[in-house]
């Protein structure tokens, strides 16, 4: 069986049209190891409300009670947060599951990320550390990031959306005063939600299988087929950013995994957004061979033959290398940034 046969079988139960008796034939294909497949790609207890098949049981109470904790969590950060005056939107799954799931319990979320203003970064990590919260240093990260942890709870803090460079401009200080409120946290708003559902995903994940995960992809579609957003909004940020190649390979990627349970509105985004004819043919290469993926121990190799392909302009690309050179250049003052942080 293809590589993307498989993912698009381990795909069907996110589709609620889908008959069981088809979601049978899908788990016989893919074998007896379909669970744990299906599992590492982040649609086990989807699977689990699907079908309720005992393999996917306890994957399935494994996240729900990752759920719960992290809900937790979420009250007491807004709590933090907001005693501070520390503007924050959640943002990624944490967010998104309770806007595109009945039960949020069941997209699967092993994190939760925090974004907040760049000025804001010191107080926030200082106001999470006051609170138990055990800050995990990574220097590779420290000019975007900081993990912080209690218990079985992980946040990343963010203090800016990719790494220094992906961007022409920042677009975190616009995107936290357009945040709405969702349920007891806030979130970003609907435009900005879809921008980061297909920028993030391209970047930060390579596209690949095993870093992005299938709950992704489900996400991506679930927004299509649910939430009512402003796509021509989302079209200009994406131009003004230079990135609309970087959601054009996302679209397509989603296209390729849903086939023909796409939203039909796929169509018309990927002509919105599809880069030049040598560029769209590289990365159709790239995204049906699953290089993201097989590539995934020579990073230097991806970020080569792929993510510097996401940019719309060879000056973009360009910048994202000088600002990768100038994270390095800073790490040392960044990490000292946080010196005394543990001992909070």
């Amino acid at each position: 069986m293809q590589r993307l046969d498989s993912y698009r079988l381990a795909m069907l139960a996110a589709f609620p049209g889908v008959a069981d008796d088809e979601l049978d034939r899908a788990l016989q294909s893919l074998g007896p190891t379909c669970a744990s497949f299906i599992d590492q790609h982040g649609l086990a207890a989807v699977w689990h409300e699907r079908t309720g098949y005992e393999e996917f049981r306890d994957m399935r109470r494994r996240d729900e009670a990752l759920y719960l904790g992290q809900e937790q969590v979420l009250t007491e950060i807004d709590a933090i947060l907001e005693q501070r005056g520390i503007d924050y939107a959640v943002i990624k799954g944490g967010a998104n599951r309770l806007l595109l799931y009945d039960n949020p319990a069941i997209r699967a979320c092993h994190d939760l990320d925090v974004l907040v203003r760049p000025e804001d970064r010191l107080k926030a990590a200082r106001a999470l550390a006051e609170a138990g919260f055990e800050p995990r240093v990574e220097p590779g990260n420290i000019s975007r990031e900081l993990v912080l942890s209690r218990n079985r709870a992980d946040i990343d803090l963010h203090w800016a959306l990719l790494r220094e460079g992906r961007l022409r401009e920042d677009p975190t200080p616009g995107m936290l005063e357009r945040r709405r409120r969702v349920g007891s946290i806030w979130a970003l708003g609907a435009e900005d939600t879809l921008y980061l559902l297909l920028v993030h995903p391209a970047f930060g994940k390579h596209l690949s299988s095993w870093n992005m995960g299938l709950h992704r992809v489900a996400d991506v579609v679930r927004w299509l087929q649910t939430q009512e957003t402003d796509w021509q909004a989302v079209k200009a940020q994406l131009r003004e950013t230079g990135v609309s190649t970087a959601a054009w390979a996302t679209l397509r990627w989603v296209q390729m995994l849903a086939g023909d349970r796409a939203p039909g509105e796929l169509d018309a985004m990927l002509a919105d957004t599809r880069p030049d004819p040598l560029r769209c043919r590289w990365l159709e290469r790239w995204l049906r061979r699953d290089l993201s993926l097989r590539l995934a121990r020579t990073n230097w190799v991806r970020l080569l033959g792929f993510s510097l392909f996401l940019h719309d302009r060879p000056s973009d690309a360009v910048r994202a290398l000088r600002g990768r050179i100038r994270a390095r250049r800073r790490q040392a003052a960044d990490l000292a940034a946080f010196d005394g942080l543990a001992g909070q």
